[in-house]
């Protein structure tokens, strides 16, 4: 089975010094509690009905999945630690299985005050189809395109009670690399990418510290969070390593700083929705005499409205619709494929104790009318073991959406059955 990353010395240290914190500062004194254990197991079957653009790739992909959650909490329930190792052991694309620790972390309370050490995730967002301006932790590519899924990320996290909400500061030893599905996999890029051979900006490389400062509150029924990241860009350029032959892709790390917000605000079934960016990043550049680094300036925002309507046709079920845009300011050059895109879709939630829900739509490209189809359910057989399906299609695929163009011919149907103990 691959492992995380290829661990550095220097990375190693980082993250063994976050763990080292944690340790550190965990009160010895408080050694009475409770441990809680649950685990799953989760088999993923992904079927791709159309060929892929390489031999290796094949039409089915299936894998085997193992959590653990280990939890201890004090007995004054001011205290908490969290162990939550992950592992996919992948049948036909071996370059998917992976393992990672996504949680290993104390928690602790004083008063106003939070204290995290450890390795920890952390969400920020409100927006339904794509996560804009969520940016501490790390993209797992390995088990889906979507940004959904996060690596842990080593961290020293300080919240503190103040106002109608809490200022949060954190600061993040230890960059965790992306990687990237290799070419016997469906959903790859074009190239193989070398992930374990990165360019950084900073000298620092992987062993930069990060930081990052966030407010997070509500006022009535408007939810908001206003954040400022400075540190390594989580999202790579890839850069071939020949500019006049390329053979393989290259992740190349910029500095960057983002000060993004972040608002919900709720008015009966309506629910309106915003996330907003500017960042400042390095950027490569091919100069006759090597590789060097400029910078680039951009806003990018997404947002849009959902609206639910409650106990459907006489049924305990509700239907909501959904509307989104996603803006980028850097266009077609931008390294994502929503900058002008226009998402439709409607979620349906049965609200019966199986606990059944649908949520399906279609993001189209507002330039180039590239169309991206999305349906996921999900639901449980009973008390211990769940589904959920997801289908994904891209249609009338333009040249000029390199992303998705790439995995054109990649649509597919995933199964996942899971068994919690």
């Amino acid at each position: 089975m691959r492992s995380p990353a290829p661990i550095t010395t220097r990375r190693a240290a980082a993250q063994l010094t976050a763990i080292a914190c944690m340790a550190c500062i965990c009160p010895t004194a408080v050694l009475a509690g409770a441990w809680y254990t649950e685990a799953e197991l989760s088999i993923q079957t992904r079927i791709h009905p159309e060929d892929g653009p390489r031999s290796e790739q094949e039409h089915t992909d299936n894998s085997l999945g193992v959590l653990a959650e280990f939890y201890w909490e004090s007995d004054d329930r001011n205290h908490s630690f969290t162990f939550t190792p992950w592992a996919r052991q992948a049948v036909e694309a071996e370059s998917r299985s992976h393992w990672d620790i996504r949680e290993l972390q104390w928690t602790g309370v004083f008063g106003d005050w939070e204290l995290r050490a450890g390795i920890s995730k952390v969400y920020w967002g409100r927006t339904e189809i794509f996560p804009l301006v969520d940016v501490i932790n790390q993209l797992n590519l390995l088990e889906n395109f979507d940004g959904e899924d996060r690596l842990g990320q080593p961290m020293l996290r300080a919240a503190y009670r103040t106002g109608p909400g809490y200022l949060i500061g954190f600061v993040l030893p230890g960059f965790r690399e992306q990687r990237f599905p290799g070419q016997e996999a469906r959903l790859s890029p074009p190239l193989a990418v070398r992930d374990s051979d990165p360019v950084y900006e900073s000298t620092d490389e992987d062993s930069h510290v990060d930081w990052a400062v966030r407010y997070a509150g509500y006022v009535g029924s408007l939810d908001f969070g206003i954040a400022h990241f400075q540190g390594t860009n989580r999202q790579p350029l890839l850069i071939p390593d020949n500019p006049m032959m390329p053979t393989a892709l290259v992740p190349a790390y910029g500095q960057m700083e983002q000060t993004s917000i972040d608002a919900q605000y709720t008015a009966g079934g309506w629910l309106y929705k915003l996330e907003a960016l500017y960042r400042d990043s390095g950027v490569p550049q091919f100069p006759a005499d090597g590789l060097q680094w400029g910078d680039e300036q951009f806003y990018a925002a997404t947002g849009g409205l959902e609206y639910t309507s409650y106990g459907i046709a006489s049924t305990s079920a509700d239907l909501g619709m959904v509307v989104e845009y996603l803006w980028d300011e850097r266009g077609e050059a931008a390294n994502t494929a929503f900058q002008n895109d226009l998402f439709l879709g409607g979620r349906l939630a049965f609200n019966d104790v199986l606990g059944t829900a649908i949520l399906s739509g279609v993001v189209v490209d507002l330039d180039n009318d590239t169309r991206f189809f999305n349906l996921e359910a999900s639901g449980r057989f009973n008390g211990q073991t769940s589904w959920s399906l997801q289908t994904r299609v891209f249609s009338n695929v333009s040249a000029e959406d390199q992303l998705f163009s790439a995995i054109q011919n990649d649509d597919y149907l995933e199964l996942n059955i899971t068994r919690y103990f």
